[in-house]
């Protein structure tokens, strides 16, 4: 978004300012930086479109002002997705045939970040900060880089998100109208599973010639978030991680038939679906109508849809909150967001390396990233909502959802009611496979009952092989047998 506008408050802007001139460094580090002869320093990204020109953006602005007084020189580099810049990152510091040299950092998850410091590669970063700096960061957003409670500083959180909910409210309006369900209505999961099946029955009675077309009305991006927030809000948190390391297991039986019969069943009867590889390109299309994702996400929201027809019209969204489940003990957000590590290299690389982390995050560049690519700031200072509205000219719909998306942050981190999920021996493999066990299963189950549909049984009938209670245990019996085996 190149038409917003930066109305800092002075002081903000002078401290952040002052802070970069003078390098914030500790006695004698400044020395290892020659202006003559800069020191290179490689960034590793994950970044796409909007998020990686908004990070560019400011790569070019450092390495033309500070970077160019310091003796400084970043160079950015997308590796397309999270996964694969952490699979390329393993391989380098592997040394793996083909990898690419190590670079100077890297934006990675806490479960990467715990594989790569047990092979002793991460740079703690307290000693770049002082404590008054360090201070004024969201507590929360450090706690997470310290892997363990009270650990070294081995992530810099540079970006944050939690969930939003998002409903297409232009094309939700006739189902409203014909059977009373107003998007305004869904407050918690079970509202959203129930409207659901209303609306997979009134779309199939829109063609009562064609038996069984109805359409899906919800999709989910992340289904591990789904699974480890709601076990969290239900009383039940699945890893609890001891400040020594030690890991217990909490798989409450009932809370996954919870889970279950609000993602899994509504699955296979097609009242909920996942068809592209981001929910935000399924409601471009119309195939759903509603949707749970990242706010860091808000920049790929859609502001029209284009049909199965290639018709093409404008559609308004409302973003809310993540919807509850009813029962919900605790009201917990999901806390999320890759923090770049440094990696050992040379002491001139990683005291470089941190001065340009120290200047992203200032305020000023921070808030300039976050207003381009929805991910919410990480400072105190900025992560709250008179700021992010002060600092933003609102002068379009996909800008209205960056913001609406950033003011849900906000308020979720200014609670201080977020969720994150510790790192542990086997917590990557561990997310993987709760997130697959589900969705795979989900998908493969939909396939058939699609499959017995068109051979001419009835909704009921197709179901229901999958939708019975012994069904669902030898599910779970397995999910349980498979996390104890990664964890033996």
């Amino acid at each position: 978004m190149k038409s917003h506008s930066f109305r800092l408050a002075a002081a903000l802007c002078a401290a952040a300012t002052l802070c970069t001139l003078t390098s914030c460094a500790a006695p004698g580090q400044a020395s290892l930086l020659d202006p003559k002869n800069p020191t290179t320093v490689t960034i590793w990204n994950y970044y796409n479109g909007d998020q990686l020109s908004a990070f560019e953006s400011l790569v070019s602005k450092f390495n033309d002002t500070v970077g160019a007084q310091q003796g400084i020189v970043v160079v950015s580099v997308s590796q397309g997705s999270i996964d694969n810049l952490a699979s390329c990152l393993l391989e380098s510091v592997e040394g793996k045939v083909g990898a690419a040299n190590v670079p100077s950092a890297a934006a990675i998850y806490a479960e990467s970040a715990h594989i790569l410091n047990a092979q002793g590669v991460l740079a703690p970063l307290d000693p770049y900060f002082t404590e008054e700096e360090l201070a004024e960061y969201v507590p929360s957003f450090l706690d997470e880089g310290r892997l363990t409670s009270g650990g070294d500083l081995l992530l810099l959180p540079v970006s944050k998100s939690t969930e939003a909910f998002v409903v297409n409210t232009t094309d939700w309006a006739p189902f409203a109208q014909a059977t009373g369900i107003t998007a305004d209505s869904i407050r918690t999961c079970e509202d959203m599973t129930a409207a659901a099946e209303s609306y997979y029955a009134w779309t199939d009675g829109l063609t009562p010639d064609v038996p069984n077309d109805g359409k899906a009305l919800y999709g989910r991006d992340s289904v591990a978030n789904y699974i480890y927030i709601t076990t969290k809000q239900l009383g039940h948190e699945m890893f609890p991680v001891a400040p020594d390391g030690t890991v217990t297991v909490d798989l409450d039986r009932d809370t996954f038939k919870t889970l279950w019969d609000n993602y899994y069943i509504p699955y296979i009867n097609g009242y909920f679906a996942a068809y592209a590889s981001h929910r935000s390109e399924d409601l471009k299309t119309g195939s759903i109508l509603a949707m749970t994702g990242s706010t860091s996400g808000a920049s790929y929201l859609p502001t029209a849809v284009t049909n199965a027809d290639d018709f093409t019209y404008g559609i308004e969204l409302s973003t809310r909150p993540a919807l509850l489940f009813s029962g919900a003990l605790e009201d917990v957000s999901v806390q999320q967001g890759a923090g770049y590590c440094v990696l050992k290299t040379s002491e001139a690389e990683q005291y470089a390396t941190a001065e340009f982390l120290k200047w992203f995050t200032d305020a000023e560049q921070n808030l300039d990233f976050s207003l381009s690519s929805g991910y919410s700031p990480v400072k105190l200072a900025a992560n709250n909502v008179d700021k992010l509205t002060a600092a933003f000219t609102v002068d379009s719909p996909k800008a209205q959802h960056v913001l609406d998306a950033l003011v849900i942050s906000a308020k979720v981190y200014t609670s201080g009611n977020t969720y994150i999920c510790r790192a542990f021996d086997g917590s990557k493999e561990l997310r993987d496979l709760l997130a697959n066990l589900l969705q795979d299963t989900a998908t493969a189950d939909r396939a058939a009952v699609k499959q017995a549909l068109d051979a001419g049984a009835t909704q009921a009938d197709a179901v229901a092989p999958y939708s019975t209670d012994a069904y669902f245990d030898d599910w779970f019996q397995n999910l349980c047998a498979q996390v104890h085996e990664v964890l033996a």
